[in-house]
This record gives structure tokens, sequence and C-alpha cells, in this order.
């Protein structure tokens, strides 16, 4: 039986080890932890933007001789 409980700003939840295997268990963590950290953040839609393009242009740049050959 999984339990949750909420005191003093932190929230408990208790389940049998044989209720969630432990690989979705870490996925739910990671996604626990993503979501705390995106909370904090004070990045905006725009500065993400930028190093997603910023990130995309040096993958590229690491990565176009594997898809189009050099001299092409």
């Amino acid at each position: 039986m999984i339990t949750v409980e909420s005191a003093n700003g932190t929230t408990h939840v208790t389940f049998p080890h044989d209720e969630v295997p432990m690989d979705r268990l870490n996925a739910m963590l990671d996604w626990l932890r993503l979501e705390a950290i995106a909370r904090r953040s004070q990045l905006t839609v725009t500065e993400a933007d930028r190093m997603a393009e910023e990130s995309k242009t040096g993958w590229w740049a690491a990565n176009r001789d594997r898809f189009i050959p050099p001299g092409s």
C-alpha cells in the first residue's frame, strides 16, 4: 500500500519495495529532481532558445562529417 504524508513543508511517500521496480522509481526521482531545478531556474524562454540554437550548431559542427562526407 502506498502512503503519502505531508508535514513541516515536506512530503513523504512510502511504498513496499515490490510495488515499484527500482528503475521506474529512479526515473520518477530523476523527473522530480528536474522539476525542482526547473522551478528554481531564472532562465527565460529567449535564453533557452538561444542556448538550444548554440547547442544544435555545436553538435552539427562536431558531427557533420558523419552525415555528409568531406568534400561533398
